[in-house]
């Protein structure tokens, strides 16, 4: 068992400087079959796993931001080109581990443990934490892991392994952000209850995000909730839309409605509980507009009649950061 690439056993000492990364940075690998494993930082080794440097195989530059290419147009003659767009492509990359026997584990139990954290069919995570950011990047397998030694692994106690993986949405993601604003006022026999809820994106001016909001209550309850263009070209509307809002259909009884503002939303837009046509009952309304990157928290106003005490709305804001830590002080 060997071959050129094969390397040699690095001293046990030497492994907690074996990535470079900044010292209060820890990684952990979330398992596909629930293994939670420390890689590098506080805690790395524990489970007979360290993360390895470049040198042996680890491709830090190619998941340390989301890879982007630009799209730019121009006529026959045209001198230089207009900017046509951005591209995210997904994240493709490889990750070396050392793999080492522990005092409580043999190197064989130690490696079946590390391998079945990652799947070709099911999402495994790689988890960033620096401070009091925690950002999540779900990956999958791209190919086959290698596994490289200079001799018996189970006798020395020690492997290399190469893993490569994909992530399809190239986003280190944090929990998201959530607002809601509930009725103190009982509006079901006319008369209108006015609130805020707050909205922010730190992200970085390039990366726009898209809240989620989920509206609940009762029969005939009709909220009215923002579509602003905060600014946005795209439909030569900013001005005229700046205020933009939506009045959404009444509730059903008892439904409660999931609005994902993205228009290229796996489910659509408009996602009732109880109702499958609730799109069609949206008349041909669609949410336009994303929030801004670098928009700090800003309050914005709800409205809602027909509604008991107790009913809700509720605003998500998305964390999807393009790299694994960093972003607006």
């Amino acid at each position: 068992m060997g071959g050129d690439a094969a390397r040699a056993a690095p001293a046990r000492q030497d492994l907690d400087t074996a990535v470079n990364i900044p010292e209060a940075t820890r990684i952990l690998i979330e398992g596909a079959g629930g293994q939670r494993l420390t890689v590098a930082g506080p805690g790395a080794g524990t489970d007979g796993v360290v993360l390895a440097d470049v040198d042996s195989g680890t491709e830090f530059e190619n998941f340390f931001e989301a890879p982007t290419t630009t799209i730019w147009n121009a006529t026959a003659y045209q001198v230089g080109a207009d900017f046509g767009g951005a591209r995210e492509e997904k994240f493709d990359f490889t990750l070396a581990f050392h793999i080492l026997a522990t005092a409580t584990a043999s190197w064989r139990a130690a490696y079946e443990r590390f391998r079945l954290a990652f799947s070709f069919k099911r999402d495994s995570g790689l988890r960033a934490e620096v401070g009091d950011s925690s950002r999540l990047l779900t990956v999958r397998l791209g190919a086959k892991p290698a596994v490289k030694v200079t001799g018996d692994p189970n006798a020395d106690g020690y492997a290399l392994a190469v893993v490569p993986l994909v992530g399809a949405y190239p986003r280190w993601c944090e929990p998201d952000v959530v607002s809601q604003f509930v009725t103190t006022t009982d509006t079901t026999g006319g008369g209108v209850e006015s609130g805020y809820v707050t909205v922010s994106n730190p992200l970085p001016v390039d990366y726009e995000i898209w809240p989620r909001w989920i509206i609940q209550g009762g029969k005939d309850i009709v909220w009215t909730i923002p579509d602003f263009s905060w600014g946005s070209g795209e439909f030569e509307r900013a001005e005229i839309d700046r205020d933009r809002k939506m009045v959404m259909p009444p509730l059903l009884d008892g439904e409660h409605v999931v609005i994902d503002t993205d228009p290229l939303a796996r489910n659509g837009q408009a996602n009732s509980s109880i109702d499958t046509e609730f799109p069609a009952r949206m008349n041909g309304q669609r949410f336009c507009y994303p929030l801004p990157g670098a928009t700090p928290e800003t309050k914005i106003p709800v409205s809602v009649t027909g509604a008991p005490v107790g009913a809700g709305v509720q605003v998500r804001c998305p964390r999807p950061w393009p790299r694994p830590w960093g972003g607006l002080d």
